[in-house]
């Protein structure tokens, strides 16, 4: 119970914020926190406002309206998360539908229910700025939220790409083309840094693949909860490389193919970094990540 109003509390401070002017310092001070690079939706997106609903419509299909993105889904079997993911035709567009649900343990008491539909709105601006830098991404179609009681359900809805799979699935499937698919993934995750982008939680079911003749694309997907700033750093980016990995001891068990450590090299190698840099670069995230997976075993203990 507490930790479901700590978050409570925590949306709802984020909410007051939201609302609060935005101070300019004054000459002679700095700002305390590097400035988040402003973020918006390209033109061709349309708001839609109702008394209990929101959207944020691709202009093709905004005349639409938002209730055919609410129909039922047709169950998506190698979607990767919490579930519910699924597809839907809505005029002339195959649709990919995550609706959002919350996880962790606050999952079986809150499910599906949020406090205010930014947190969808933001996954579409993130995808939309990182499009605009080139940052192959999924592309957006609609967000939407539409209030049930006092809470708010989201849904995000992405174009499908046809015979795409999360990167593990797609190793498995295709061991023929499983170096371009490591490289592919390393210059999306390169460009995505570039950009400035930071995930939360970026794992490789956070990357399609898909085939084309000999070569693969790889884009990003589930963005929930990142953000788009300038000048990822060497800290930030060694920490979601960490947590990257972690993902990867963790349901390695679960997970249709993993990455040999020559494919790993390669992806670091995608990622830009020369030899010298990935020699100095592996030990550390080795080390931060055995410290990491010492920390989760001890509080899993104190549990």
């Amino acid at each position: 119970m507490h930790a479901i109003l700590q978050v409570l509390a925590e949306e709802i401070a984020a909410r007051h914020r939201s609302r609060s002017p935005r101070r300019v310092p004054e000459e002679g001070f700095a700002a305390a926190a590097p400035k988040i690079r402003r973020v918006s939706l390209p033109s061709e997106f349309v708001f839609c406002k109702g008394a209990s609903a929101r959207a944020w419509i691709r202009e093709d299909l905004a005349a639409l309206g938002s209730e055919p993105f609410w129909l039922p889904l047709t169950a998506l079997p190698d979607a990767k998360g919490r579930g519910g993911v699924g597809t839907l035709v809505v005029g002339h567009v195959e649709l990919v539908v995550r609706p959002f649900k919350r996880g962790g343990a606050l999952g079986s008491l809150l499910k599906d229910r949020y406090l205010r539909p930014s947190r969808v709105h933001r996954e579409l601006q993130v995808l939309a700025a990182l499009r605009r830098e080139g940052v192959p991404v999924v592309v957006p179609v609609a967000a939407l939220a539409r209030r049930k009681g006092a809470f708010w359900q989201l849904r995000l809805c992405t174009e499908r790409l046809p015979d795409a799979l999360p990167v593990p699935a797609f190793l498995a499937a295709f061991p023929s083309l499983r170096r371009f698919a490591v490289q592919a993934v390393g210059v999306v995750v390169r460009l995505a840094f570039a950009a400035g982008l930071r995930h939360p939680d970026l794992h490789l079911d956070n990357v399609l693949c898909v085939a084309r003749g000999d070569k693969v694309r790889a884009v990003l997907v589930d963005l929930d909860r990142a953000t788009v700033r300038h000048a990822v750093s060497d800290a930030e980016r060694d920490a979601m490389l960490v947590r990257l990995q972690r993902h990867l001891v963790r349901h390695r068990t679960r997970l249709a193919a993993v990455p040999t450590r020559a494919e790993t090299f390669r992806f670091l190698r995608a990622l830009g970094l020369d030899r010298p840099s990935r020699r100095l670069l592996v030990p550390r995230l080795r080390k931060a990540l055995q410290l990491q997976l010492r920390q989760r075993a001890w509080l899993s203990r104190q549990a």
